[in-house]
Parts: C-alpha cells; sequence; structure tokens
C-alpha cells in the first residue's frame, strides 16, 4: 500500500513564499505598523535565491542552458550562494569569479558546494582584464554551452521580484502597505517590487537605503 508523504521534492521549492514578522521593540515610540520580510527563510538564506532560480529557468524554457551546460557569475555577496545551490541541484556546472575581499570562509564555502571559484583582486578598476567582471565575461566566451547570469545587468533580476517578492507583499498585507523600504545591491530587489507594488497601489512610497 503506498502512502502519501507530505514533502517537497527538493530545496528550491522552498524558495519564496517568505513571511512578514512584525517589528516591535525597534519600532517603539513610532505610529504605525512596521514589518519585516524575512529573505533569510529561503533555503539559501537571502532573496538571491529568487533571482538564482528565475533566471537559470528561464534560460531553460528558453533552450539556451541543456544538460552539460555551465552557468558562470560574478559575485561578491549572496547570490554566489545562490548561483551554486540552484545549479548543483538542477546538475550543472558552476564557475563563480568572485572578489579578492570575500572572505575565505564564503570561498570556501562556494568550493565545497561543488563550484569553481576564481578569485580575482579586488583593487582593479572594472574594465582590467584580472577583475571579476573581465574574468567572468572572458570563461563565458571560452566555456562551450555556458550562460552568463550577469546579475547587474540582467533585467530578469528585476523580473524575479516583480514577480515574487511585490505579489507576496502585497497579499500579505491585504494592499495595506504604504512604504516600502529597501537596501540595494544591483537594485533588483527593490526595482522589480516597487514596480509591482506601484502598479497595485501608486500611493506606496518606496524609501531606498544605502550606506
Amino acid at each position: 500500500m503506498a502512502h502519501k508523504i507530505n514533502a517537497y521534492n527538493n530545496v528550491l521549492e522552498l524558495i519564496g513564499n517568505t513571511p512578514l514578522v512584525r517589528l516591535n521593540k525597534i519600532t517603539a515610540g513610532f505610529t504605525g505598523n512596521f514589518f519585516a520580510k524575512v529573505e533569510s527563510f529561503n533555503p539559501g538564506h537571502s532573496s538571491k535565491d529568487r533571482i538564482a532560480i528565475h533566471i537559470i529557468e528561464e534560460a531553460e524554457r528558453k533552450g539556451i542552458l541543456t544538460e552539460g551546460s555551465t552557468i558562470i557569475e560574478t559575485t561578491s555577496g549572496n547570490t554566489g550562494f545562490s548561483i551554486a545551490m540552484v545549479s548543483i541541484i538542477k546538475g550543472y556546472d558552476c564557475i563563480l569569479a568572485v572578489s579578492s575581499k570575500s572572505s575565505k570562509d564564503k570561498i570556501d564555502m562556494l568550493r565545497s558546494m561543488g563550484a569553481t571559484v576564481y578569485v580575482c583582486p579586488a583593487h582593479v578598476s572594472a574594465d582590467d582584464p584580472r577583475s571579476y567582471y573581465e574574468v567572468a565575461k572572458r570563461l563565458h566566451k571560452e566555456t562551450k554551452g555556458s550562460i552568463y547570469i550577469n546579475q547587474y545587468f540582467n533585467e530578469l533580476n528585476i523580473d524575479a521580484h516583480y514577480m515574487s517578492t511585490g505579489p507576496e507583499i502585497w497579499k500579505q498585507t491585504n494592499g495595506y502597505i504604504t512604504h516600502l523600504v529597501a537596501c540595494s545591491g544591483t537594485g533588483g530587489t527593490i526595482s522589480g517590487t516597487a514596480k509591482y507594488l506601484k502598479e497595485q497601489k501608486k500611493m506606496v512610497r518606496i524609501c531606498l537605503l544605502n550606506g
């Protein structure tokens, strides 16, 4: 007799639908209701899981990524972990070009996940052939059947949050949201989320923290 087991097929199915948590002590004395969207509940512990799976699955849908393909990216933060995670689960090779200012622990972790990591000098200009941007581009040209994620200039970065983060926040707040506050690295999270929320309610104010 077959038993029905209530389980996910893999951790990629856990990406998104992160909870909103009310902020209490930190907002004491202020009027209004304040909430944090806990993106660390994604399996890769950040919102970058959203862009990694969205960009990779779009490439699969378009036939750009096929069996034996290699995924290449420039990263100095959480994106590398997310891309390595999605790649290994889907069976793709992963090559990451990272800055030398990345911690040894982070680099070791990426390698332990199966990614090939190139450590590039941090204090060179972006167009220097030794920079992690240029190294990633070169590796993409040299690696047959590869794709270059290029998160900083990939509109699918914005699209990922337009299709997931924005709708989630709108639904979780029942449309009562008045302000969105977010920091920015590539700009994808705040741009995509804000675009969706503004389409639903023009009066939503968008606040960018950049420090």
